[in-house]
């Protein structure tokens, strides 16, 4: 996928998930929520936008310097050992 439409794929997907979570928020505190669910409304309204921002960096990253998605890509690749075994 060309690397510029996955960082505006990706900036749209953080901006979905910040609303959905402030959404998700807003409504645990106006209808009262159970305490007992509260602490993971709370950690999941927090931690999945920091997770999509994270992505979100790492898209931008991606597009400033294309080589270092080349370099990952080639990170994630099987050593073989040498055909004539030298």
């Amino acid at each position: 996928m060309h690397l510029r439409r996955r960082t505006t794929l990706v900036a749209v997907f953080a901006a979905v998930v910040t609303l959905a979570c402030a959404a998700l928020l807003s409504a645990a505190v106006l209808v009262p929520a159970p305490t007992v669910v509260l602490p993971f409304v709370i950690a999941a309204c927090l931690g999945c936008p920091m997770a999509a921002t994270y992505e979100l960096a790492r898209a931008v990253a991606a597009v400033r310097d294309p080589q270092l998605e080349l370099r990952r890509e080639l990170d994630r690749l099987p050593e073989t050992a040498h055909p004539l075994g030298l």
